[in-house]
């Protein structure tokens, strides 16, 4: 298989009651509570498919695990936009497809004044204070779901308690008492910039008896772009335990082409530009008070969308990315035939390397007014994107291990890296039996008695030509320890994001 094939499913209907899969090996007594996964279910609809991997209509499966035993559910979401393309026979427009039959009255009207068909919230699936769900996508609204039976209990309008924020990213950061720090765009702030905005949805008891996320909303900084013709792209960030990381990189989201998409009916991505030789520009802000560092921090140009993890040491911040040569990246290629045919594959345009910027906060600035921070690439044989960390333990924190997921080459793989010692690898390779497979993104669930870093197991969702399945991975070597196969007739979809939760911190949707 050189792609994706046929792994790439469109689903037509939803496996809403749990089937019991078939374990093979142990799972451990400590893995109890359920797998979360989301991602893009649906892709045709009669005649027409949408023609970008971001823009599939939302999926979301649970894998629930109970001393040993484990079921499989999985519910295409009822969204506003899954429901209206269904009625109408029609794709609404998305990051990557159009809307065929619309007018040009129409498409500035919906740009302005975004529809509730924004709601296709495909990318993330998370907790919010310990006991709340939530489907994320990067638009203004996101779905507060029913952790039983997965349907959406309540749609969330950021604009209604943060009006200045238009859009927010799928990648929150979870602390402690399940508050969520995240980001958005505010394309028209002060001085007719556009201002990234960050933002804290306060958890606790005050979340956990809230109806809904934005209840607890507050603005910790707001950070003006440095393009006054647009804005940076941006997918995740990084938290330290002081400190908000974030880059404004090569990939620009371009105000006049974004309007001509508008009069030309073009895609939404056509309006994002990769300036191969725009330095990456890091920005620092005080996690707890919202004071932005005012220095002028850069580094070379890269695009990543997956920041691995951050942390600081002797007045430095470390900051790991999965990183793309801005030379090579261009969004659009991750189209869905692209992806399905493996276009892409052993190119430098899908290849992502773990990188490490150094960032020194007490260096002044040359005479340009400028601090440059090294970056310097960790393992320069291992592409890998997902990456993952002992995140609830290290998130913030000096780290040793990253996992991630291996679709550049075949076979796919899932990966583990030692960042102090790069020369150590693992893999577990998939599809070797004679069945094309494709594995998820890990997900680590720590050992309750873990004395070290790396003690505990990966969840990998496996989609496959005959059984999907769940691959349990020790954590330390890579070696699958069980794996739990769904019946033949029930099949699962791709996925991007999501996370595990145990019964002990997340009882209510464990």
């Amino acid at each position: 298989m050189p792609g994706y094939g046929n792994l790439l499913r469109s689903l037509s209907k939803s496996t809403e009651t749990p089937v019991k899969a078939v374990v093979t090996g142990e799972i451990p007594k400590w893995v109890n509570g359920s797998l979360y996964r989301n991602g893009p279910g649906r892709f045709k609809f009669g005649q027409n498919t949408y023609e970008h991997i971001f823009d599939g209509q939302a999926c979301v499966h649970k894998f629930t695990v109970k001393n040993g035993d484990v079921h499989y559910s999985n519910k295409l979401l009822e969204t506003k936009s899954y429901v209206k393309t269904l009625e109408n026979k029609q794709l609404f427009p998305n990051f990557g497809s159009i809307d065929k039959g619309s007018n040009i009255y129409k498409r500035f009207k919906n740009f302005f004044f975004p529809p509730e068909t924004s709601d296709n919230v495909n990318v993330n699936i998370m907790p919010y204070a310990q006991d709340h769900l939530y489907a994320l996508t990067e638009t203004h609204l996101m779905c507060k779901l029913d952790p039983n039976g997965l349907k959406i209990k309540h749609t969330v309008n950021i604009k209604d308690h943060l009006p200045s924020v238009r859009s927010s990213i799928a990648h929150p950061h979870i602390e402690r008492d399940g508050t969520w720090i995240t980001m958005g765009i505010n394309p028209k702030g002060k001085n007719k910039l556009a201002h990234y905005e960050f933002i804290r949805f306060k958890g606790g008891k005050m979340g956990q008896q809230s109806e809904h996320i934005c209840q607890n909303a507050e603005l910790i900084a707001s950070v003006p772009s440095s393009n006054k013709d647009g804005f940076s792209y941006f997918h995740s960030f990084s938290v330290t335990e002081n400190y908000i990381v974030f880059l404004e990189q090569c990939l620009q989201i371009n105000f006049r082409l974004m309007i001509e998409s508008l009069v030309k009916n073009k895609p939404r991505s056509s309006a994002l530009i990769t300036e191969k030789d725009r330095p990456t520009r890091i920005h620092i802000i005080n996690k707890h008070t919202g004071e932005i560092i005012n220095k002028n921090f850069i580094t070379d140009p890269q695009f990543t969308f997956h920041y691995i993890n951050a942390f600081e040491s002797n007045n430095h911040i470390y900051l790991d990315l999965s990183s793309y040569d801005s030379k090579h990246f261009n969004v659009e290629n991750f189209s869905y035939e692209n992806m399905k045919e493996g276009k892409l594959m052993n190119t430098d345009m899908m290849k992502a390397l773990a990188k490490r910027i150094t960032i020194p906060l007490d260096k002044h600035s040359n005479d340009k007014d400028e601090i440059y921070c090294e970056m310097k690439t960790i393992c320069s044989d291992l592409a890998f994107e997902l990456p993952v960390i002992n995140y609830w333990r290290f998130n913030g924190l000096p780290y040793k291990y990253v996992y991630g997921a291996n679709h550049y080459n075949n076979p796919f793989s899932i990966v583990k890296l030692n960042m102090e010692n790069p020369r150590e690898i693992f893999s577990a390779k998939y599809g070797q039996d004679g069945f094309n497979a494709l594995p998820s993104e890990p997900i680590f669930v720590e050992n309750p008695d873990a004395k070290l870093e790396d003690d505990g197991v990966l969840l990998v969702m496996v989609l496959c030509d005959k059984n999907d399945f769940l691959s349990v991975l020790d954590a330390k070597n890579l070696k699958e320890i069980a794996r739990a196969e769904i019946p033949e007739d029930v099949k699962g979809a791709f996925t991007f994001h999501g996370f595990f939760a145990d019964q002990i911190n997340f009882r209510n949707l464990a």
